[in-house]
């Protein structure tokens, strides 16, 4: 594969990061997690910041949602027949539970390719109650939380004649056509994005906060369509996670009205509909994923964006609960930032 990256200067400035979250043992504070937060408008405007919205941040899994968009506008839900569920799985980071893997391996199906082509690799499936089994039954590429963006570019390829050996080559054409997607959706140069490699080999993207912001803020400002990723990922919350994820519960307590997205190291992404749309990203800096819930669920209560029966829906996220080996309960996962000024 001839890989040519988009390398960009990305120093990370985190003495401008602000206190987010703190981590209790007992009634005393163990630890604490800073980190950066932005919420824009569908323009991009900044409405509320916390620490630095300029902040470089990779995108990683956050991106899905727009990678989609190409193979969306090439027509591959006609050509190939697929279903909304299928479309549905390429902006998730899945468990790998049956329900994840059956519609994976049905895209695959559809285009006339096999797991052989999936380049994405494997590995241990996020899916808690799967990892028992591994001895068992060996783990497959359709486990891999990325195989339904994977099966997706695939299809692209397929769609347009393109070469599927080579499909994750930053410079492949449909790579290029995504990396240009993004910009636009981000309003930001292509020049001004940096391309890496992921987890999954597929190219990903560092860029500032308030870009990405952006980006989701766009999400849920396009129409109401049933191929528009906002919709669904709102109508289908459990395949873009699945079991005693945080993103299907706020999807689902979400109710149409806001879809998340997880990133990887501590990022946290939200695209709200409504009077006012509204995109947010939140940046843990030290990478821990376990500080984004509790801080999530805190700014969508301020911002009015839950309320009621909602937020109880997401009361095991809004202050987690830290057990030990023997199942006691020791601690907890609290937000330390005051969001009254909202």
């Amino acid at each position: 594969m001839s890989i040519k990256l988009q390398n960009k200067a990305s120093v990370k400035n985190e003495s401008s990061a602000v206190l987010l979250a703190r981590v209790f043992r007992g009634e005393n504070i163990e630890s604490e997690h800073c980190g950066h937060i932005v919420v824009v408008d569908a323009d991009g405007e900044i409405l509320y910041s916390w620490g630095d919205a300029e902040q470089i941040v990779h995108m990683r899994s956050a991106a899905k949602p727009i990678q989609i968009l190409p193979s969306l506008d090439d027509g591959i839900a006609a050509r190939f027949g697929l279903q909304r569920q299928e479309l549905a799985l390429a902006c998730a980071s899945h468990n790998g539970e049956w329900q994840h893997t059956a519609l994976a391996g049905s895209i695959l199906n559809k285009i006339g390719l096999t797991e052989k082509n999936m380049q994405c690799g494997i590995h241990r499936p996020m899916g808690v109650d799967l990892a028992v089994v591994a001895e068992k039954t060996p783990y497959s590429v359709l486990q891999n939380n990325c195989s339904g963006k994977h099966a997706v570019m695939l299809a692209a390829c397929v769609k347009n004649g393109w070469p599927v050996k080579n499909y994750l080559d930053p410079q492949h054409p449909h790579q290029q056509r995504i990396l240009h997607t993004l910009a636009k959706m981000g309003h930001i140069p292509v020049a001004e994005i940096g391309v890496q490699i992921d987890g999954c080999s597929a190219p990903e993207f560092s860029l500032p906060l308030k870009n990405v912001a952006t980006m989701y803020a766009r999400l849920a400002a396009a129409k109401k369509s049933e191929l528009n990723p906002f919709d669904l990922m709102a109508d289908f919350p459990y395949l873009i996670a699945g079991k005693n994820r945080f993103d299907t519960a706020v999807i689902e307590a979400g109710r149409g009205r806001l879809i998340a997205k997880i990133g990887a190291e501590g990022l946290e992404c939200i695209a709200v509909r409504g009077k006012k749309t509204l995109g947010i990203v939140i940046s843990i800096a030290d990478g821990n994923s376990r500080a984004t819930p509790p801080v999530a669920v805190e700014l969508l209560s301020a911002l009015k964006v839950l309320k009621g029966d909602q937020l109880k829906m997401l009361s095991e996220f809004s202050k987690p609960t830290i057990y030990n080996h023997r199942n006691r309960i020791v601690g907890r996962i609290e937000c330390a930032l005051d969001f009254s000024s909202i």
